[in-house]
């Protein structure tokens, strides 16, 4: 009885077990027939097993969020969002090393033992109507920029295939672009090399594999603690949505720490999907090097950071090596949301409320060229002015405090807040790292001498002609007047006498005049060209609120500056176009509720380059400021303002550099240095000058350090010429034959001392020459001789 009934139990273990061992065996034979066709088919059998083999309640809720591939018959979630903390993982804390993008799927083992996750079918399908709709596309103003970038992607795809393309993806309207793109040829560029597998496997070709792995497309974001939660949410939408495979580096990674995690670690896996993966940091001694990388960027033409970078531009060399790809490098602000809104393409909900450049919340605002007549502002795509793009930028110049009257003068400095962060993340240039480096403008200027930041200077100049050598100061000065009205003969100019009147009363050379018209290309080319010739830039007209005034913006585009809002411009207008007064105004605090007080005019007006400043040149508190770009002030077309401000501007230009930085910009009384000028005569002649060129030639060749002019009278009965004499001396600055001279006198060793020279010694040189001309001309023809420089 008891040996039938062991018999019995034993044939009924035995079942039980080869049962177990039947369905085990079932589900695994399933799977791994499964995933000898494609990726794909590996995650819809991953699917079918979890309901055929595993209980409901026990099943994980995937979703396009998560993939999920099995290892020892145990699940491992493979996350679509992931964030990576560099400082961790160089410490050694996660007590792992692995390809980044790379999904760990055990820790027991050194050998290849992490996978990259298998892009969903339903994304991949998406992927695949995008690329054919944008083949397809027509559209004349987009179809030939859709089928350039989608060209330069796929060459980048052939060089580095999908394991080895990041895209850059921070929510921005062009990285958005770029992803599109990128998502679009990585589907056609992943399903045509798993057909083309495929068709070999199937014509018996040796060496082929059977399936090949289509990775999700790889993007990287950078987390700040001061994104907009808007941006975010269209981050995790889409990352979910498309099926992304997302590195998201924690707050306090630099973009080059996180660059040099990827570059560093890219042990791109096999077309299996399987990878490296070991415990410990000297694991990657052993390995082969890394595969390099290239990085898919929205940066624009037009962007302040995108340089001299072209299509493919390979990283500085101060970077770890790398590859970027620039798809929308020639795209204009209109191209990028059209080919948003024609494809109905998602985008951050910002853009809908008058955004038209995201920075951080702390310093973007809706675009003030969106602004409607209330507080609202149009969308984004429906700006006209694509120049104002970035006008939303806050950039926050505090105007100085005015020091009391019986107080020590004192240097104020100014804060300022820039934007630390741009809608498209582009990587550093060779320029910008030499301005991470000595702190120098990112902007090269393009001067005869180096211009300070904040206030002009000369250059340096040997301490051993101390006693000579005058304060620095500005060389030469071009003035731009601009004016459509001039050009066609509709009023006379007064602008540029009084320019020239008033510099050279302040030993400030005039070297250049342009009269151009109102068209922003113009005034972008001449800017450009006279900052090559002179130390700085004069404009007149072209400032109001109106379309025909174009000035300001074309400063900013010669410079490669952006527009933004300049808060302390804001303020003023304000107060001085309205009914506000002073204590109205500065009880805001709101800055976005300052601008809704403002109207569409002063909106333009108080849109700025970013690095303008205001300087305030006298101390009447009524007074508009001058405004300062760089090495251009901007000034007021009207003659009768234009005056008022060339008149203060000469003083401040002409005056030495210690001066300018004590207390106020300047003091509108002339200092004693600008009163120290060499003396100027004039001789009125009965002459013809045709008969007196000898007698001035042999003058002006005995006397070097004079400058002489020779002017006939055509209207006179009586003065038939004047000449005129002036010292060759500038206060504080070098002409353009002293700086010859010294250049020349450096080189053969000599001294300073006899370029340079004290008034007095320039009024002896200024006598002499007189001296030397009257000896040469018929005293007859001497009608006077004074010491004033008119010409009528």
């Amino acid at each position: 009885m008891n040996a039938s009934f062991l018999y019995i139990a034993l044939i009924l273990c035995c079942h039980s077990v080869f049962i177990v061992a039947l369905v085990t065996a079932e589900a695994f034979n399933f799977l791994h027939q499964a995933t000898t066709n494609t990726v794909i088919s590996r995650r819809k059998a991953h699917q079918t097993y979890l309901k055929k083999f595993v209980p409901s309640s026990a099943r994980s809720k995937s979703s396009t969020q998560i993939t999920s591939v099995m290892t020892n018959s145990l699940e491992v979630v493979l996350p679509n969002w992931r964030d990576v903390d560099v400082h961790a993982a160089d410490n050694g804390d996660d007590g792992t090393v692995c390809s980044p993008f790379c999904h760990p799927l055990s820790k027991t083992s050194s050998s290849a033992s992490s996978t990259a996750a298998s892009w969903s079918d339903a994304a991949l399908q998406s992927g695949l109507n995008l690329y054919e709709r944008i083949k397809s596309c027509q559209d004349p103003f987009i179809s030939s920029a859709l089928t350039s970038a989608i060209h330069d992607l796929e060459m980048a795809y052939r060089l580095y295939g999908p394991f080895c393309m990041v895209g850059s993806y921070n929510g921005g309207k062009d990285a958005v672009v770029i992803f599109h793109l990128m998502r679009a040829v990585h589907a056609h560029y992943c399903h045509d090399l798993q057909q083309k597998a495929t068709e070999s496997n199937n014509n018996g070709e040796e060496g082929t594999e059977s399936s090949v792995m289509i990775p999700r497309p790889r993007v990287i974001y950078f987390n700040n603690e001061d994104e907009f939660p808007e941006v975010l949410d269209l981050l995790q939408d889409t990352v979910g949505l498309y099926d992304l495979d997302m590195l998201a580096f924690k707050e306090g990674v630099s973009f080059g720490e996180g660059l040099q995690y990827l570059v560093e670690r890219n042990f791109a896996p096999g077309k299996n999907g399987l990878s490296y993966y070991g415990t410990n940091k000297e694991s990657l001694l052993h390995l082969p090097p890394p595969h390099p990388l290239a990085f898919i960027l929205g940066t624009r033409s037009n962007d302040p950071n995108a340089g001299s970078q072209n299509i493919y531009a390979p990283s500085s060399h101060y970077m770890p090596p790398f590859l970027r790809v620039n798809p929308i490098l020639n795209w204009n602000y209109g191209q990028v949301w059209h080919f948003l809104r024609t494809f109905e393409l998602p985008y951050c909900k910002l853009y809908d409320d008058g955004y038209t450049s995201l920075g951080t919340v702390k310093d973007t605002m809706p675009c003030p060229a969106l602004k409607k007549d209330n507080d609202e502002y149009w969308p984004a795509y429906m700006l006209r002015d694509w120049d104002q793009e970035r006008a939303g930028r806050i950039s926050k110049k505090k105007k100085q405090q005015q020091p009391k009257e019986d107080s020590e003068p004192k240097n104020i400095e100014q804060t300022v807040t820039m934007s630390q962060t741009s809608s498209t993340v582009s990587l550093p240039n060779e320029q910008e790292a030499k301005t991470a480096k000595d702190g120098s403008s990112a902007h090269t200027r393009t001067m005869s001498s180096e211009l300070d930041t904040d206030e002009l200077s000369s250059g340096v100049v040997p301490a051993s002609s101390s006693e000579h050598l005058p304060s620095p100061r500005p060389n030469s000065v071009a003035l731009i007047v601009i004016g459509d009205e001039l050009l066609k003969g509709m009023t006379p100019d007064s602008n540029i006498i009084s320019a020239a009147r008033a510099l050279r009363a302040n030993n400030v050379a005039l070297a250049r005049v342009s009269i151009i018209s109102d068209d922003s290309q113009e005034i972008v080319e001449e800017i450009q060209r006279v900052t090559k010739e002179v130390d700085v830039v004069i404009t007149s007209g072209g400032v109001g609120p109106t379309h025909d005034d174009v000035t300001i913006k074309s400063v900013a585009e010669a410079l490669g500056l952006d527009m933004e809002i300049h808060y302390e411009m804001a303020s003023l207008l304000l107060k001085k176009m309205s009914n506000n007064t002073e204590e109205t105004v500065q009880s805001t605090t709101d800055d976005d509720g300052l601008l809704r007080r403002m109207s569409v005019g002063q909106l333009k007006m108080a849109t700025l380059p970013s690095k303008s400043e205001l300087k305030y040149l006298t101390d009447n508190p009524d007074e508009w400021p001058v405004l300062k770009c760089d090495n251009i002030f901007i000034l007021p077309g009207v003659p009768t303002f234009f005056e008022q401000k060339i008149q203060v501007l000469g003083l401040y230009l002409g005056k030495p550099e210690e001066e300018k930085q004590a207390g106020l910009d300047v003091d509108i009384s002339p200092s004693p240095s600008q009163l120290a000028k060499s003396d100027t005569y004039r001789i009125v002649l009965s002459s013809e000058e045709d008969s007196i060129v000898a007698a001035l030639n042999e003058t002006v060749a005995a006397h070097p350090h004079v400058t002489f002019g020779s002017y006939p009278i055509v209207d006179n009965p009586e003065h038939k010429t004047i000449i005129t004499l002036e010292g060759r001396f500038y206060n504080g600055g070098y002409t353009r034959s002293s700086s010859r001279l010294l250049d020349q006198a450096r080189i053969n060793g000599g001294d300073d001392a006899g370029i340079f020279f004290t008034k007095q010694e320039m009024d002896e040189h200024l006598a002499n020459a007189l001296e030397g001309l009257k000896s040469r001309l018929p005293d007859e023809s001497i009608l006077s001789i004074d010491q004033g420089d008119d010409l009528s």
